[in-house]
């Protein structure tokens, strides 16, 4: 079976959760993994398009949104702890200055663009290919045998590595981390 079967659907809105549930549970079935006496807890996690985070409502009279509420999940980690409590401490700053209508403007400037950016390149992430596979097959071998490579994922995964410096700071050490990943295969052959 193919492994973009699984790849290549899944997101919430397009599919019905009992269908997402259904897929894991063959996805898990047909790797020969046990369920027997696991828990399972699960939350759909928003993931709104680029243009949508850019245009959406924030805040009224008597209300705003923070956190899920207001879509603040990174599309490509799934972050959203950190969005959360930024959203939250950012609109209690405003509100307590007298100024809640501030809190869209300052929200998008502090972090919307970043958020921006992951769901405009989240599709690419997903379903796209590098070197011939799946982009998020490569960076797991990357990871995996680049030290170079796998402490710009843990920046990255971590908050530290935004995504506008990103792409610079890959491309900078990419042929480094190649070159750990192929010395990496020769030396411990799998």
């Amino acid at each position: 079976m193919p492994t973009d079967r699984w790849s290549t659907r899944g997101k919430p809105g397009l599919e019905a959760a009992a269908r997402l549930k259904q897929r894991l549970h063959g996805y898990i079935e047909e790797r020969g993994l046990r369920l027997a006496g696991a828990t399972f807890y699960s939350h759909l996690l928003p993931s709104l398009s680029a243009r949508t985070l850019r245009t959406q409502r924030l805040a009224g009279d008597g209300w705003a949104a923070v956190g899920d509420a207001a879509g603040l999940v990174d599309a490509i980690t799934g972050e959203g702890l950190y969005y959360a409590l930024r959203s939250a401490d950012l609109f209690s700053a405003c509100y307590l200055a007298g100024r809640p209508a501030e809190y869209s403007r300052r929200l998008r400037a502090d972090c919307g663009f970043e958020l921006e950016i992951a769901a405009h390149l989240s599709c690419r992430f997903y379903h796209g290919k590098f070197l011939g596979a799946p982009i998020t097959t490569r960076m797991v071998q990357l990871a995996r045998h680049s030290p170079r490579f796998r402490s710009l994922m843990q920046d990255l995964f971590a908050g530290s590595q935004g995504y506008l410096g990103l792409k610079d700071r890959l491309f900078a050490g990419l042929s480094a981390s190649l070159r750990e990943m192929a010395w990496s295969w020769m030396l411990n052959p799998e």
